[in-house]
Formats: structure tokens, sequence, C-alpha cells
């Protein structure tokens, strides 16, 4: 099978039986399905991107190929996947609904990888590449970014700025769709046949724009869900984003825990810099030059933790620490007495006769030439 039929099977099989399906979504066999469905879409990815490479950030939207226009839809229904997805062997409720956390953030992000590869190759209209454009943090926006806000909190025009953009919004989703809903219109008549290149080259087009206006349409709806279940987990605990991965059992091929949960998501590349030169994600500037300086330059070893006065209470505490044998200082003795007199009298002796016997420089010899 080809990679175009075998992506198109996929396609159907996420409407027939995911999207359309008459299980509910927390039923064994649909979640099960799901995830199926998602390791076959990022193992075609892992072709798409990796061993095939039809995709290139050098390439312009006319360098690919009309039949593999339609794969770059594959952000776009691996994020829907993911929306759907739940855990139901997990028989604690808070754990649950931070697991459903993390495949909304990964939902998150898959449709603003979308959204990034369409405005990278120049797809997207001018009205929703202007949105991208205004992003903060492309991969992770905030309900604030997606909608321009009022210079002010205290304008009250907001709310009417908001639903102007909305409006304009829908109007340009609803001008795309007419177009996209006449050109299948034609091929579904056979008018567009298979081989007419430039009609097919158009109907893809037009289906990625759909899309693009339906993934920024579920960027915001998910980012409410995101806050409300963000907001019920406090009281368990910290944020998914402030919390450590959740320890779940791993099963043995390693790549999925006992929820079905896929960590195979290395191929959501995430540049710094889209093609136009924006910032797409925030990231920190680091001197590795300066830094490889301070290590040759600095100690052979890591720095001390703790002070030398820390360092001695520790040891005093844990009795390794040897006690007495002090001799008593040379401010206390009593020079009146005649046996502290006699011990001065003797130790000098025995030091002028220690100096006597040994030349001076008879020390360590063994290094000298």
């Amino acid at each position: 099978m080809s990679l175009s039929k075998e992506y198109e099977s996929l396609l159907k099989t996420y409407s027939d039986k995911i999207e359309h399906s008459s299980l509910r979504q927390d039923a064994v066999e649909y979640q099960e399905l799901v995830t199926k469905t998602i390791e076959k879409l990022l193992s075609l990815k892992n072709c798409i991107y990796g061993d095939l490479a039809l995709f290139s950030s050098n390439e312009t939207v006319d360098d690919i190929s009309t039949n593999s226009l339609k794969l770059l839809s594959i952000d776009f229904y691996l994020a829907l996947l993911f929306s759907r997805k739940q855990v139901g062997q997990l028989d604690d409720p808070m754990t649950k609904k931070k697991m459903k956390l993390k495949f909304l953030e990964k939902t998150i992000q898959l449709f603003m990888q979308f959204l990034v590869t369409l405005h990278d190759y120049e797809i997207l209209d001018s009205f929703l590449s202007k949105k991208v454009d205004s992003l903060d943090d492309t991969y992770s926006p905030s309900l604030q970014d997606l909608y321009q806000q009022p210079a002010h909190v205290e304008d009250l025009s907001g709310a009417q700025i908001r639903r102007q953009q909305k409006i304009e919004m829908f109007r340009q989703s609803k001008t795309i769709n007419e177009k996209l809903a006449f050109i299948e219109s034609k091929y579904k008549s056979n008018e567009i046949s298979n081989d007419d290149d430039e009609q097919l080259r158009k109907l893809y087009l037009k289906r990625l724009q759909s899309h693009s206006y339906e993934a920024y349409n579920e960027v915001e709806q998910i980012l409410y869900e995101i806050e409300l279940l963000r907001n019920f987990t406090k009281s368990g605990g910290d944020s998914l984003t402030h919390q450590p991965e959740l320890q779940l059992e791993k099963n043995s091929d390693g790549g999925k825990d006992s929820s079905g949960y896929t960590e195979k998501l290395e191929l959501l590349n995430k540049p710094l810099l889209s093609k136009q030169g924006k910032v797409l994600r925030n990231f920190t500037l680091v001197d590795k030059r300066t830094q490889l300086q301070n290590k040759v330059r600095g100690y052979g070893q890591y720095g001390p933790t703790m002070s030398v006065e820390e360092f001695l209470e520790k040891e005093w505490e844990e009795n390794r620490i040897l006690q007495g044998g002090e001799e008593i200082p040379d401010e206390f003795a009593n020079e009146d007495d005649l046996d502290w007199q006699d011990r001065e009298t003797y130790k000098a002796r025995q030091w002028d006769e220690f100096k006597e016997s040994v030349p001076k420089g008879s020390g360590n010899t063994m290094n000298r030439g």
C-alpha cells in the first residue's frame, strides 16, 4: 500500500469509527482504537518527515508535489485523536484528570505545529497568518493571546473587540468552507479528474485552510477545558505544568505505560524560529564558550556545598571529632612553677641538640637531580 493510500485509510478509520462512533469515549474498545490509530499515524509521520524527508524547511509550497500536500494535515488529525484520548484503567479520579491534562496539552502543541507548518509554507490566509504571528509563545498560547486585548484593563471595549474578532473569524472560515464545498462538489461529480493536477492542488490547499480555522477554534475550546481542569486539580496538588511525571507502571515495550499513553512525540519539532524569522517559543541564550572557559580556569573539582563551620558542626553531631589531650597554652603557664620551668628547659635543650645533629638542608633529597 502506498503512503498516500495508507494515510487515506487511517483518515477513513478516524471519520467512520472514531469521530462518528456509537461508543462512549471512555469505552475500552473506543480508547484502544484511538491509541492504535495514534501509533499508526506517528509511525507514518516518522516515515514522512524522517525516512522519506518529503518536506524541507528550505522548500516553498510550489516545491511540494500534489499527492504530498494532503500529508501536511497529519498533525491536525493527530491533535484530534489526542483530544479524545482518556485513561480508563486508573481508579484515582484525580490522576485521570491530570493525565487528561497531559493529552490536552499535547493536543495544543500538535494543533499549533500544524498551523506553524502551514504558516511557513504560506498556505494560511492573511487573516489567520497575522493571528499566528501575534502569539507570544506559539506552541503554548493562552486565551488572552488568541484574540486582541484592550490596552488597559479598565477599557470596557475589550468585550466588543473580542466579539468583532470572532465575527471576522467566522466570516473568513465561512468563505473558505463555501469555496471548499464548491470544489469538492465538482470533484465528486467527476468534473475534476485525478489527472487534473492544478484543480487537485486547489482542492487540497483549500482543505488545509479549512482545517486551519478548525484548529484555531479547537485550540480556544481546549484552552478553556485546560483552565477548568487545572483549577479542579489545584485542590489535589500542583497543576500539571509544575508536577513531575506521573509514576505509572511501564509495559515491556517501554514506549507506553499501562494507560496507553505514548511519549512518541519526538517528531513534534518545535523550532525556535520560523522561516520568516519569528520567535516561535521562549528560549534562553547560553554563552557556551564562556562556560567552557570558566571550567578550564576554575577548580578541577566541584566547589564545597557547605561552609567550614557547617562541616565541623555536622562532624561534631556525628561524634567524628577526637577530644582530649590538649596542651595548656603558654599564656596560661605559671612561670613560678618549678616543674613547668624544668619541662621548658628540657624542651629547649632537646631542640638545640636536634639542630646540631641534623645539618640544614638534609631533608627529602629523593627528587634532587
